[in-house]
Order: C-alpha cells, then sequence, then structure tokens
C-alpha cells in the first residue's frame, strides 16, 4: 500500500466521519487533497473521481480491516450508515490516559492556552475510546510567562493558514506609527523570550519577515490571493543563522568570539546562546573563549549586554565597536 493511498483512506474516513450528512466524489477529493498538504505533498493533484471510487470500494470490501460501511444516497452522496464505525481501530490502554492529559498540559503552556482548533477535542475523543472515566486531573507543569499575552488571539487563524497554505491579510500596528495592512504567506508560528511571532513571506516587500502577534490586530484569510511558495528562501531554516527572531537582510554569518569569566562560562556551557557556540579555549582557561557563527542583529546585542562586565566581544571589531558605543551611552544615562 502506497503512502498516498494511506493518506486517502485516512482522509476520507476523516471527512464522512464529521460529515455525517454526506460528501460528493469532488468533496472528498478536496479532503484528500487538504491532508495531501498538510504532509507536505504539494506536487500531488487532488484525486480523481475514479481514484476516489476506488478507494471507497477498497474501504468497503474489508481489505484494510472491518469493512467500511459506505453508502451512497442520490442528492446526498456518500456517508456511513453505521454511525459507530471507526477505522482501523487503535488499541489504547487506560495507562495512556495520563499521558494524553499530560500533552494537553504542555500544549496549553506552550501556546499560552490558545491551543490550536480541534487540540482538546481530539484528545478529548482518544480518552473515550478508552472507555475509562475522567478522574480530577491535576496539572503538572508550569512555564514562565508575562501576566497577559496580547495577541495570542491570533495564533489559531495564522495556525489554521499555515497548515492550509492560505494568504492573509493583517492589520500591523507598529509601535509609535500608525497601522499598516500586510499580505502574508505564514509558514511558522515562533516563541522567543515569551513572546509570539509568525514568520511569512510578505508580499509587497517580496522577503520573509516575522510580525509580533502582539502587534496585529486583525487577521483575514484571502480566498483570491494564491498562497505564495517560498520554498526556495527556506523559511523553516531561515531563523537558523541568528539568535531571536530578527534576521538583517542580505548579511550572512560571521565568526563572533567572546571572552568570559570563569562563573559565566560555566553558564554558558549549560546554556548555550546558539547552536553553532563552541568553546575554543584551553581547558581551565583564565578567561574561557567561545565561537559563534552568527549574523549579528539586535537580540544577539541585548543578550550580550545582559552580562554586563562577565562577556568580552573580541571580534569581530564591528560588533565590538557597537557594544563599546552602546556601553558608553548607557554610562551618559548614569552619570547625568
Amino acid at each position: 500500500m502506497s503512502k498516498t493511498a494511506q493518506i486517502r483512506y485516512r482522509a476520507i474516513d476523516r471527512a464522512l466521519r464529521k460529515n455525517p450528512d454526506g460528501l460528493s466524489w469532488q468533496q472528498l477529493a478536496t479532503a484528500c487533497y487538504e491532508i495531501y498538504l498538510k504532509c507536505g505533498l504539494e506536487d500531488h493533484d487532488p484525486p480523481s473521481r475514479r481514484t476516489v471510487l476506488e478507494d471507497i470500494r477498497t474501504l468497503r470490501s474489508g481489505a484494510l480491516g472491518e469493512p467500511a460501511p459506505i453508502e451512497y444516497r442520490k442528492g446526498y452522496g456518500y456517508s456511513y450508515s453505521d454511525k459507530g464505525y471507526v477505522f482501523q481501530k487503535v488499541s489504547l490502554e487506560p495507562e495512556d490516559l495520563a499521558t494524553l492529559l499530560s500533552l494537553e498540559d504542555w500544549a496549553r503552556q506552550l501556546t499560552y492556552g490558545q491551543l490550536p482548533a480541534g487540540f482538546s477535542d481530539t484528545i478529548h475523543r482518544l480518552i473515550e475510546r478508552l472507555h475509562t472515566p475522567s478522574s480530577a486531573h491535576y496539572s503538572g507543569v508550569q512555564l514562565d510567562r508575562p501576566g497577559g499575552l496580547d495577541g495570542r488571539e491570533n495564533m489559531p487563524p495564522l495556525h489554521k493558514a499555515i497548515l492550509s497554505r492560505k494568504a492573509i491579510r493583517i492589520t500591523y500596528q507598529e509601535y509609535l506609527a500608525e497601522p499598516r495592512e500586510n499580505i502574508l504567506s505564514p509558514y511558522l508560528l515562533k516563541e522567543y523570550n515569551r513572546r509570539w511571532f509568525v514568520l511569512a513571506y510578505d508580499h509587497d516587500a517580496r522577503q520573509l519577515w516575522t510580525f509580533p502577534l502582539d502587534r496585529i490586530t486583525s487577521v483575514t484569510e484571502l480566498f483570491l490571493t494564491p498562497f505564495y511558495d517560498a520554498s526556495s528562501l527556506k523559511p523553516l531554516s531561515w531563523l537558523d543563522p541568528i539568535i531571536g527572531v530578527i534576521r538583517p537582510p542580505e548579511k550572512e554569518p560571521v565568526n563572533v568570539r567572546l571572552r568570559t569569566t570563569q562563573l559565566q562560562a560555566c553558564y554558558l556551557r549549560t546554556k548555550p546562546l546558539h547552536r553553532t557556540q563552541a568553546e575554543v579555549s584551553q581547558a581551565k582557561a583564565l578567561y574561557p573563549e567561545f565561537t559563534l557563527q552568527v549574523i549579528p542583529n539586535p537580540e544577539l546585542e541585548m543578550q550580550l549586554l545582559s552580562f554586563g562586565d562577565a562577556v568580552e566581544v573580541v571580534e569581530p571589531v564591528s560588533l565590538r565597536q557597537r557594544m563599546f558605543e552602546r556601553l558608553k551611552k548607557a554610562m551618559a544615562v548614569y552619570e547625568q
């Protein structure tokens, strides 16, 4: 059985369960194609009428397990005659209950309570399949987060647009500026420093950029504007060469060399600044040194400033000079 066939069988089953009144073969083909996109099979076309009808025959035959009770009613389309039918039952044990509820706890914490549409419903349907009464459940997970989180209501529509590959229009309110509208093709929701961002292709600027969710005041799905395929820009790895979410345009990674106190070196060893961090000094050096292969940006500078006199920028000279200027300005504020 091919991977695409497996995807179609599950897509047809899911569509029929969610639409008990019936669906046409065209609607089933669309449901299959939507799952293709979610599985990264953008190069596949929607299945043909012949393929969909052959899939229905296979499901009815029992070749994949219990025969599917799919009936056809003129004017309504295809539906399950037995509403309790389950395609390829998954064997779950009662102890899986705790794991599922813990997964929900983690997801709620990571998304500040804004779970993707249907997430909780899916988990609780699985729990119901266990035929186990849900006893009192206490969350054992708590992540540090600010008292409020503006923009969290934008997470569900943005996540939906990412999965369905739909272009959107946002109203963006930049600090100390007038609101503006942007047409975006969103690719990724990114959390950094207890704040959420959407990485998207900006149709007007013709480049990838990140937008903080708390600056977005509205999100509208567009039906006539096609989603821009920015795969050549490698959007999912676009943020790799930086710390944070602001990537300066047309810049390449450079070697950043840092000199630290012995105590600060202990923290950097256990909590690296970046995945490219490497310790390059001799063992037990009086002032340990580390290197990073990154594009210098405001978040890197803020991180280095937070270390005070425990970290010195050795190179590049341009970054060292910027740090010197910023520290000099800070000193001037306190000397007034």
